[in-house]
């Protein structure tokens, strides 16, 4: 057998090359909303190390709640937070002002999960009928004032109900186990939460499919801006090309979602690691309905969701000052 030798210096090279490219990375302050599968592009990154490739070095955290990951970007707190445009509507009403640059979700995050009493009999009813069955019942969601809880505010008024009020809201966090634990213990009658809770909840045999509004079964939540990469204005005018760095990373890691099931089931495994093949196969297939492939932002979308949301505020919203697409690749 031959044994190649490479030269000792060789290697000092090639190390004294990784640890310059290291040393010059960019860092970015990314903030995410709790561990959801709808994030799918920002684990494909990680996993993939395509941040490095782009000459960034990620500094990742979570926060539960919607409204925390807003404030991390009002602040500048972090350069990216991954926020339903909602909050960037809410803000912007009130006044202050915070631009969606990347489109990751362009439907509802979450199901609405119902525990048997509330779904048997419900299949061949209809959304108006489905909501009022609500009337009286525990539902949960991750946090108070988040996209869940929205949602379910305008679907309530809208059918003539009142939440808080004849729905009752229970905060439960964004971790999976939480809504398995609550489904089983019989605390909640129903749940939005994020994935792969909800899969884990249909496979513990606890709860069912009430409200599909990730396949598009609710017409206000079809084709909207939901989920985004988010900025403070001054991050636009001081760090434009971190951001243009930013958006080649989620616009390939978007790609490797859409195009390559397999390469990207196989990635979101090793981020649930606890999760069988059989529960990652089956959030891939639910949860890929939503993501986008590249990111763009219509005003179109912006005012849909503008439309089912009517946040209460004294500020006009200027619909192009909310989103950008000017970050992503050409």
């Amino acid at each position: 057998m031959r044994i190649m030798r490479i030269p000792v210096a060789a290697v000092c090279g090639v190390l004294a090359w990784s640890l310059c490219s290291a040393a010059n990375a960019e860092p970015v302050k990314i903030v995410n909303i709790g561990h959801g599968y709808y994030s799918g592009a920002l684990y494909v990154a990680k996993q993939e190390k395509l941040f490095e490739k782009y000459g960034l070095e990620p500094d990742i955290s979570y926060v539960q709640g919607g409204a925390l990951a807003l404030q991390a970007a009002l602040t500048k707190q972090a350069d990216v937070s991954i926020v339903s445009y909602e909050h960037i509507l809410t803000a912007a009403v009130q006044g202050k002002r915070v631009v969606g640059f990347f489109n990751l979700c362009n439907r509802p995050v979450n199901n609405v999960i119902a525990n048997d009493n509330l779904y048997n009999g419900s299949e061949k009813l209809n959304v108006e009928q489905k909501i009022k069955r609500l009337k009286g019942m525990r539902v949960a969601m991750p946090s108070a004032n988040g996209s869940g809880e929205k949602m379910l505010g305008v679907l309530a008024k809208k059918y003539g109900l009142t939440l808080p009020g004849d729905i009752s809201s229970v905060y439960l966090g964004a971790e999976a186990p939480a809504y398995v634990a609550a489904f089983q213990r019989e605390l909640i009658d129903a749940a939005l939460p994020f994935e792969p809770a909800g899969v884990l909840v249909q496979q513990a045999g606890k709860g069912k499919i009430y409200l599909n509004m990730m396949n598009g079964e609710i017409p206000e939540f079809r084709d909207i801006l939901f989920m985004v990469l988010a900025t403070h204005p001054d991050i636009m005018k001081e760090k434009p090309e971190l951001l243009r760095k930013v958006a080649m990373v989620f616009t390939e890691a978007a790609k490797i979602l859409k195009t390559d099931p397999k390469r990207g089931k196989a990635l979101m495994a090793k981020e649930y690691p606890t999760m069988t093949p059989e529960t990652n196969d089956q959030a891939y297939a639910t949860v890929s309905q939503i993501w986008t492939n590249n990111g763009r932002i219509s005003e179109a979308q912006a005012k849909a969701t503008f439309a089912y949301l009517q946040p209460e505020g004294t500020v006009p919203v200027n619909f192009p000052s909310t989103f950008t697409n000017e970050f992503l690749p050409k």
